[in-house]
C-alpha cells in the first residue's frame, strides 16, 4: 500500500512535505485484502492502483495457507488494469508462506528474479530520464 500512496499527505503524518517517491514496488506474499476498517480510508492497496503506480512485481506461493493466492491473483489483476507501468507475477508452485527464510533453490530463483526485475527499473528509468536531455 505505501508503494501506491507516495506523497499522499494522509499518509506521512509530521511528513507530508517528505518526497517518498519510488522507482518500482516488490511484494513477496502480501496480504491484499482489506483490513475492515469502514469509518477511515480504504485499507486494501487495490483501492490506490491508477496509472501513475510504479512498476510492480509480485511474488506469492500458491499453497500459502497465511495470506492466500487469491488476493495476490485480484490485486495483480487490478494493476494491470490500472496502472500503466508493467506488472510481473511469479506464483511459485507449492510455495508456503515465507517460502525465502530457509536458503533453497526456490529462494534463489526468486532473489535472481528480483534481482533482475530492479536491473531493469534502473535501466529503463535511467533510459528513459536521459532520452529527453539529448
Amino acid at each position: 500500500m505505501a508503494a501506491l500512496t507516495v506523497n499522499d499527505p494522509a499518509f506521512q503524518p509530521g511528513f507530508e512535505a517528505a518526497d517518498t517517491t519510488i522507482a518500482a514496488g516488490v511484494g513477496l506474499y502480501g496480504y491484499y485484502g482489506s483490513l475492515g476498517n469502514p469509518d477511515g480510508p480504504a485499507t486494501t492497496p487495490s483501492a490506490y492502483v491508477n496509472a501513475g503506480a510504479p512498476p510492480f512485481f509480485v511474488v506469492h506461493g500458491d499453497h500459502d495457507t497465511y495470506t492466500p493466492v487469491e488476493g495476490a491473483r485480484r490485486f495483480v489483476a487490478d494493476l494491470r488494469e490500472g496502472s500503466r507501468q508493467p506488472v510481473v507475477y511469479a506464483e511459485l508452485p507449492g510455495a508456503q508462506h515465507s517460502f525465502d527464510v530457509f536458503h533453497s533453490i526456490r529462494f534463489e530463483t526468486a532473489v535472481g528474479a528480483i534481482d533482475a526485475f530492479t536491473r531493469w527499473v534502473r535501466t529503463y528509468r535511467h533510459h528513459r530520464t536521459n532520452a529527453g536531455q539529448a
